[in-house]
């Protein structure tokens, strides 16, 4: 068993009262208007009665990039209203912690979370409204940290060498507490090293993240998405100081469940059926980029690479058919063991207590493996 230890991230001291602002209030914390969400019908409570021609109203939470692709694939090929979801515009927040928080106000029904930020939502959350998972989209590592100006280790070097070589440097997160942040916690352990070790700066989602490298603002910067690694890399003409995935990663590190489906438990409780029409219209997608491969690696490239890495986009998609989809269950279900893991490594960082999270929790019937 592993000792847990105290949290530095955000989500841990998380009181119930925070998790309960109004819709209203949260945006206006995160200083993000409706302009930024989409529309104001956007921001209906989890439940909200029936859309266009009888659909049930549903709001999904997404970003740009491979680990949402499914997302971009359901407007894309008009899935949702296939499924009897009315889902008028993807919310796109400006970090996983916020599009968490949306969440579990309510704001947003749907979101694929990392799996960590959570956990660590729903251990400090109020119930009824905590997240609860009912899929596994991504079963694998999607990390990686790109170096910044200055000598850095050869890509052959040990794991070791290359994050000891972050130490005293200004490393980049899309948010603090977000699950960059996190992994990048795990990996500085791993190392033998401590949180502090490096200076955490929030620097907002991988779009600033080449400009930020090259103007010297941060030393390096910790990547979400397959894609993302690789062109982050390329825009800032800088090295992969290291790919998580990569086999001389420690085990702990690259054998992760990095994404997951989230909704709130109370809409698992009231509509059931709505949150499988969502799951049925995201396995809707998987399946066209199997079979679609050209065109997949074309949407990719248009949503998430702003048109500029068509190369990056088809070699995820190869990743994808050949790596990732062997090892998702169908339907997204999720196993037993994949929880006990990730809520091991929770534990670890102190986000999460000791019997805080329980497979029969967390993990709906309809959506075990």
């Amino acid at each position: 068993m592993i000792t847990p230890r105290p949290s530095t991230t955000p989500m841990t001291g998380l009181r119930p009262a925070d998790l309960e602002l109004s819709r209203r209030s949260l945006l206006k914390y995160f200083g993000v208007g409706t302009a930024a969400l989409g529309a104001a019908p956007l921001l209906g409570a989890c439940g909200d009665g029936g859309g266009a021609g009888g659909a049930s109203k549903f709001t999904v939470a997404s970003f740009p990039g491979d680990n949402y692709l499914l997302d971009a694939v359901n407007v894309e090929n008009k899935d949702f209203a296939k499924h009897d979801l009315d889902v008028p515009k993807l919310v796109a927040p400006q970090s996983g912690v916020q599009a968490m928080q949306l969440v579990v106000a309510g704001a947003v029904n749907g979101y694929a979370s990392d799996t960590l930020l959570q956990m660590a939502t729903y251990a400090n959350g109020t119930e009824g409204k905590r997240p609860v998972i009912v899929g596994v989209r991504t079963p694998s590592t999607t990390y990686g940290i790109v170096a910044g100006k200055g000598d850095w280790p050869s890509p052959d070097a040990s794991f070791e060498e290359k994050m000891q070589s972050l130490k005293g440097k200004r490393v980049g997160v899309a948010a603090v507490g977000a699950g960059g942040d996190l992994q990048l916690r795990l990996a500085l352990e791993l190392a033998g090293m401590a949180y502090d070790d490096v200076t955490h700066l929030a620097t907002g989602p991988s779009a600033s993240a080449a400009p930020n490298l090259t103007g010297g603002r941060i030393d390096a910067y910790v990547t979400v998405q397959w894609t993302s690694t690789r062109f982050v890399a390329e825009s800032a003409n800088r090295p992969v100081l290291l790919d998580f995935s990569d086999p001389t990663v420690p085990e702990t590190l690259r054998n992760q469940a990095v994404c997951i489906v989230a909704v709130r438990e109370d809409m698992v409780e009231k509509q059931p059926e709505v949150v499988q029409n969502w799951l049925a219209a995201q396995w809707d997608a998987h399946e066209w980029m199997l079979a679609n491969k050209e065109a997949a690696a074309d949407l990719l490239n248009r949503t998430g690479l702003g048109g500029k890495a068509p190369h990056i986009a088809t070699n995820y998609i190869d990743h994808y058919v050949a790596d990732v989809a062997p090892s998702i269950k169908p339907m997204f279900k999720v196993p037993e063991q994949t929880v006990e893991q990730m809520a091991e490594l929770a534990l670890r960082f102190g986000n999460i207590k000791e019997g805080d999270i329980s497979f029969e929790k967390i993990v709906p019937d309809f959506a075990r493996a």
